[in-house]
């Protein structure tokens, strides 16, 4: 399968983007962080992502008699992302405008009780602080995208994109 067709289904994104930020992981944990999608279409997708050489296999273990597959993203998928850069862009930028409209389109969606908000902030770092700040950000997060749905809890999303800035931004600063 070509790769941008891989990469643009929504399930299989976030499919990816969930190992690459764990590094290795259970099926059961993609089933869990991915809690509105059904089970069967989670393992449905990993097995596309798997035969089509997207992840891998790094482990399995032996539970109660099934085998439990570990999987992390191939060496050479991490360089492939670079190629389908814009195919990973547009993904993303179009899954977040779909559920914005989606959002929207709601009767009785109340903006400010549900903290949606778009910010953008320029910053004159040099690469080591933004490295950095990066890294802040994920370990700050990661605690939270390990947490495990609850009935007190409410599901959020945070998307983040970082990008160079325009070349008239320079400007307006």
């Amino acid at each position: 399968m070509d790769t941008t067709k891989l990469i643009l289904n929504p399930a299989r994104l976030r499919i990816l983007q969930y190992i690459r930020i764990h590094g290795s992981v259970r099926t059961s944990d993609i089933v869990k962080y991915l809690s509105d999608i059904p089970r069967a279409t989670v393992y449905h997708h990993v097995k596309i992502l798997e035969d089509n050489n997207m992840i891998e296999v790094v482990k399995e273990n032996r539970v109660r008699g099934t085998i439990e597959k570990i999987y992390s993203l191939k060496e050479y998928a991490l360089d492939m992302e670079v190629d389908a850069s814009v195919s990973l862009s547009t993904a993303f930028h179009m899954g977040l405008m779909q559920e914005m409209n989606e959002y929207f389109s709601l009767k009785n969606q109340d903006h400010k009780k549900d903290n949606v908000f778009f910010t953008s902030a320029l910053l004159y770092i040099t690469d080591r602080e933004y490295e950095n700040l990066l890294q802040s950000i994920v370990d700050l997060l990661k605690p939270y995208i390990d947490q495990e749905p609850k009935s007190d809890l409410k599901l959020r999303k945070l998307s983040i994109i970082s990008s160079p800035p325009a070349k008239n931004d320079e400007k307006k600063k």
